[in-house]
């Protein structure tokens, strides 16, 4: 992939995936991912971001992981962010508002799979998981808005995340020990106050590309 100015990413291209049909899409992202992986796309990814503030707003910390948007593609509502897990835990059982393509980077986590689930509420109950892999170094995956999964990450593992548009306004969380569950919804619906909180700044962005120096996936 050439990366020339602001085109990261063709838009056309990015405008050609096809987020209800999971097998093209998977061989559409494979091919994508591979390019986005390289150290040359990524050194460059991180300088945007840098240099953009728009994008750096958009880099936040949340409970079990800090992201990094490096593109935001408003017209097709693509976005691509590096995920970076601060510590291992198990991760809450979860749905997504969108549909997404994955790959590992660094690290490693285990993977729970429990299911597809439609029409997923709080009053739902999904049992134990269906399915359970570990995810390495070069491995990736699409999963549909609809399945519920959840991950264990050794810290410091970082991903790579093709992120589709927005299927739905929210998306539910789950306590595997409390039996909890409750709604999470998009930036949209929260306080400016409680999003700047969250933002990691460029000091934290920039420390986030030397641990990708660190891990040998940026040179």
């Amino acid at each position: 992939m050439t990366v020339t100015g602001d085109a990261l990413i063709d838009p056309a291209r990015l405008a050609k995936l096809d987020w209800e049909d999971l097998a093209v899409l998977h061989d559409q992202l494979a091919e994508l991912l591979d390019e986005l992986s390289t150290s040359e796309w990524l050194t460059a990814a991180f300088d945007h971001v840098l240099a953009t503030p728009e994008l750096l707003v958009q880099s936040e910390r949340l409970q079990e992981l800090d992201r990094v948007v490096l593109v935001n593609d408003a017209a097709s509502g693509v976005r691509v962010r590096l995920h970076v897990f601060r510590n291992r835990e198990f991760d809450r059982p979860h749905n997504h508002r969108w549909t997404f393509g994955n790959r590992v980077l660094a690290g490693s986590y285990r993977h729970y799979l429990y299911g597809d689930y439609e029409d997923l509420t709080t009053e739902t109950t999904i049992g134990s998981p269906c399915l359970v892999r570990d995810e390495t170094p070069g491995t990736g995956y699409v999963i549909r808005h609809t399945l519920v999964h959840s991950v264990a990450a050794v810290p410091d593992t970082t991903s790579l995340i093709v992120r589709g548009p927005a299927a739905k306004d929210r998306f539910v969380v789950m306590n595997s020990e409390t039996g909890e569950a409750w709604w999470q919804y998009g930036h949209h619906t929260e306080d400016e106050a409680e999003i700047a909180k969250r933002r990691l700044g460029a000091e934290k962005v920039t420390a986030i590309r030397d641990l990708l120096v660190r891990q040998g996936v940026v040179h």
